[in-house]
């Protein structure tokens, strides 16, 4: 089956064309990318290559977010997210968080070009003839059907674009020319089309229809009445029903026990929240099942004093982002008076009646995280090396979770510091003196902070680390010897006389002598337990530059070139004898040509500065 496109779909088909040219011309970015280095970028492919990575968070596409974020949903970056889907390189439930982060963002103008964009694409793989046997593309489809049915009321795409396709795709199932994946998709969407108009099944919606549903527990139905129906008296009616149903089937007596005062409690603020100060803490937990578990690695940049936090597992050790967590379903409470355990509470959309926690009941006492408004935690990726340097003295990267303030439990990651670079000081003459203090109070680690003229730096060092790396005050190299000046040529010679001498070239300056290294003085904090002293001395370093190289020796002189030969001249007389009247000469010798100068001699490397060691516990 072919579905034909109206004209100004064809508009929009090419303008996203063009914006996809424009997207595809990217060149490959350096994976992991963080949110901070995607937020530097901001450009179409580098939105792609970020939410194809592992644990990508969604909410770089919300432009009101409170960390890293696009700076405009220009028509690039729309194609972009649109294409990334089309193609694979984005997962579909990632591309679903961020275009539900984008559209909350988004002005009312903004959002029908954004639903244009979606529901061409949706088309685009609804006439796939491989959607019959491709799950993958199935799945993707699905992700852009339950977008668009799951839609606030009011958003919508151009009505000029849609509604022609929409009539196209109605004549296509009146006439049973789609295949049967393609028609299964097509008759859910113009069924919930339908609802928006008051209709199902071709009857109008009233609360004799709702009844039914409810009482046959359809609640899929009655939920595209609660979420579309036009009129919101409908809709709230919609909602009891669904509550109802979650009521009777609800696990907790005490839910069904107050059935009346939980449907109005639901119904009005869309979930059952538990006031903590009735119902004490008695114990909380992760389900580890599904908690998102990590280990945290920081890369260091040394000379910026900043750090990366980077995140890996044992199932998947290549390094990604830290991912966002989500605590509805993995934290869970036992609470006093609430007969089974309770998580976090389900968006307003769900009408659970399940008691629940709220989401600023919960905290994260932990300075790299801050809380979003959909109940999940994200990571601050590029903090400041004095921030994460403390760290080092703990074995775990701890997440200590609070419930209204009190201490409830923990997330504990493992924690790695990549090799940093070595801290190399080098001076303009000689080395500078610094100040290096070395903590050792954990066993596999150690700090290193390093008081410099240039200023303090922090480095932490892994203890199987230890030996590749170095602190050091290095003399400046001395300077070069200045080079003999050449010798002067000789003078050439007159007719018949000897070229003159060259002159013999300058000596060669010798080299300046290098810089000497810095003093360095050392205290090493071992704490209570071992300290590898000797390795430590071995790895602070100061050394004397190398001496200057010495100046070449000036070139000697060229000799003067030889003088010109003379010939002989004579005349007849009138006797008719010849008379020789000038002899003539043979050429001159050419100048014998200068010396070259002596070459200077390289300067004496410099002095290493003094290293002193003390040790503290």
């Amino acid at each position: 089956m072919r579905l034909q496109l109206h004209a100004s779909i064809v508009v929009s088909i090419v303008a996203s064309a063009v914006a996809l040219v424009a997207a595809g011309c990217g060149g490959q970015f350096p994976l992991p990318m963080t949110a901070n280095e995607f937020a530097r970028d901001s450009s179409g492919p580098a939105l792609v290559a970020y939410l194809g990575q592992p644990d990508a968070s969604p909410t770089v596409c919300n432009l009101h977010a409170q960390g890293p974020h696009v700076r405009a949903m220009t028509p690039v970056l729309r194609a972009a997210m649109v294409n990334g889907l089309v193609d694979g390189s984005i997962s579909p439930g990632l591309w679903r968080r961020c275009i539900d982060a984008a559209l909350a963002s988004l002005s009312p103008e903004q959002v029908p070009w954004m639903f244009d964009d979606v529901l061409h694409a949706y088309f685009t793989m609804l006439k796939d003839a491989d959607l019959q046997a491709d799950p993958a593309l199935a799945e993707r489809v699905a992700s852009v059907q339950r977008l668009y049915l799951e839609r606030r009321p009011g958003q919508d795409g151009h009505p000029n674009i849609l509604a022609p396709v929409f009539d196209e795709l109605r004549g296509a199932l009146a006439r049973n020319k789609l295949p049967p994946v393609a028609r299964s998709f097509a008759q859910d969407l113009i069924a919930s089309v339908d609802v928006e108009h008051g209709t199902w099944q071709g009857h109008p919606v009233d609360v004799a229809m709702m009844d039914a549903l409810a009482a046959a527990g359809n609640e899929m139905t009655l939920r595209r009445f609660a979420e579309r129906l036009p009129g919101a008296d409908l809709r709230q009616e919609a909602s009891r029903r669904i509550i109802r149903i979650h009521i009777a089937l609800s696990a907790f007596d005490e839910v069904r026990g107050a059935a009346a005062a939980v449907e109005e409690s639901v119904l009005r603020d869309g979930h059952n929240r538990i006031a903590l100060r009735e119902h004490p803490l008695l114990r909380a937990w992760f389900d580890e099942r599904n908690a998102t578990i990590r280990n945290v690695l920081v890369r260091q940049a040394v000379w910026n004093q900043t750090a990366t936090l980077l995140g890996y597992s044992q199932q998947r050790p290549t390094l990604s982002v830290l991912p966002e967590l989500s605590f509805r379903g993995n934290f869970w409470v036992e609470l006093e008076a609430i007969s089974r355990p309770v998580t976090l509470c389900s968006a307003k959309q769900a009408l659970d009646p399940t008691p629940c926690i709220g989401v600023l009941d919960v905290s994260l006492d932990n300075p790299f995280t801050y809380l979003d408004k959909g109940s999940a935690f994200h990571f601050r990726d590029n903090v400041s090396a004095h921030e994460i340097a403390p760290w080092a003295a703990r074995a775990n990267f701890t997440l200590p979770v609070g419930l209204t303030g009190r201490p409830a439990v923990s997330l504990r990651w493992g924690l790695t510091y990549e090799r940093p670079d070595n801290l190399d000081f080098a001076g303009r003459d000689h080395g500078p003196d610094l100040d290096v203090r070395v903590d050792h109070s954990m066993a596999n680690r150690y700090i290193f902070t390093v008081t410099s003229p240039q200023g303090e730096y922090v480095a932490v060092v892994e203890a199987a680390d230890l030996g590749d790396f170095h602190v050091a005050s290095r003399g400046a190299r001395g300077a070069s010897g200045s080079d003999g000046r050449a010798g002067s040529d000789g003078l050439a010679g007159a007719e018949c006389s000897n070229g003159g001498a060259g002159g013999n070239g300058s000596n060669g300056e010798d080299g300046h002598p290098g810089g000497d290294g810095g003093d360095i003085r050392v205290v090493i904090a071992c704490g209570t337990g071992p300290c590898n002293v000797d390795q430590i001395e071995g790895i602070i370093l100061s050394t004397g530059g190398d001496g200057g190289a010495g100046g070449n020796g000036g070139a000697g002189g060229n000799g003067g070139s030889a003088g010109a030969a003379r010939s002989p001249t004579t005349h007849i007389d009138s006797h008719g004898d010849t008379i020789v009247d000038d002899p003539g000469c043979s050429a001159g010798l050419a100048g014998s040509s200068g010396s070259k100068g002596v070459d200077g001699s390289s300067g004496r490397p410099g002095n290493p500065g003094h290293i002193s060691f003390s040790v503290v516990r």
